[in-house]
């Protein structure tokens, strides 16, 4: 039963918490001019993110999140004269929640500090920037910020999933005020 009830109130703390993306973006820039693309470190794509993420697979998963993503939006990859230059940045965070279980052996026994579970995860973020090469000013900023399991699935199919959330609204679709 404790455990029924710890489950029942991490989703419940869980539920309101999912992805959250937040993208800020140059309002008077015309997106459509932007046609090519590179990394924003001389073409060479750079990990930036903990030590323990940075392994050659893992790597690769990403870079080849974000090149598709933006190859089905219309871009293409030009190490030789790219109209945006992409960054990104990965933070994780060790965050805690403690969870109170009552006991129904006595309702008449008071027990200031009922059992209590300690739950631990993850609080991940992602960033993506993207850069005009000619004006040397950010246009766009976009990151997803969520909660994992300590032991986060970090599969080529949860990263493509985590890549298109932070770049879904790119390019945005208003108008050039």
């Amino acid at each position: 039963m404790k455990q029924l009830l710890g489950i029942l109130s991490l989703a419940i703390i869980f539920s309101s918490c999912n992805v959250k993306v937040n993208s800020v973006y140059d309002k008077s820039q015309d997106f459509t001019e932007y046609k090519t693309f590179c990394w924003l470190n001389g073409c060479e794509f750079a990990f930036t993110g903990p030590s323990y993420l940075n392994d050659s697979l893992l790597r690769e998963d990403i870079k080849g999140a974000i090149v598709a993503e933006l190859l089905s939006k219309g871009l293409t990859q030009d190490d030789d004269n790219p109209d945006l230059l992409i960054d990104f940045h990965i933070t994780m965070e060790n965050e805690t929640s403690v969870i109170y279980h009552h006991t129904d052996d006595n309702a008449n026994e008071f027990k200031p500090f009922p059992n209590r579970e300690v739950i631990n995860y993850l609080k991940g973020t992602l960033i993506i920037d993207m850069v005009d090469k000619s004006k040397s000013a950010m246009v766009w900023r976009s990151e997803a910020i969520g909660y994992m399991d300590i032991n986060p699935d970090l599969s080529e199919k949860n990263i493509r999933r985590g890549i298109s959330l932070v770049l879904k609204n790119f390019p945005p679709k208003e108008a050039k005020e």
